[in-house]
């Protein structure tokens, strides 16, 4: 982490430049690159015992990146071209047991 900080952080910030780069050292925890992205949400990579190639991709892989949720692609969602006959179903339709 170190050779990565004094070698490639700077060439990575300036071919970056849209892209904020905070160095922040934290006593006692592991070091891990996380990016916060426009959406609101985050993403958090361990760099521990990395080689600085390695650091490199994964801040690449970061930067790739757009934020959003991963959602399986296995099977498309159903998108019906008309309305349900019965209905939305609703829990305040079902009758109580007694």
């Amino acid at each position: 982490m170190h050779a990565f900080v004094a070698n490639d952080l700077v060439s990575l910030a300036e071919q970056n430049p849209s892209v904020e780069v905070v160095l922040r050292r934290v006593e006692n925890k592991h070091p891990h690159l996380r990016a916060v992205y426009v959406n609101g949400r985050d993403k958090v990579i361990c760099v521990r015992n990395l080689a600085p190639p390695s650091i490199a991709a994964k801040a690449q892989l970061l930067l790739d990146s757009s934020g959003a949720k991963i959602t399986s692609l296995k099977r498309p969602t159903v998108e019906s071209t008309t309305e349900s006959v019965r209905g939305i179903w609703s829990a305040f339709h079902q009758e109580r047991e007694q």
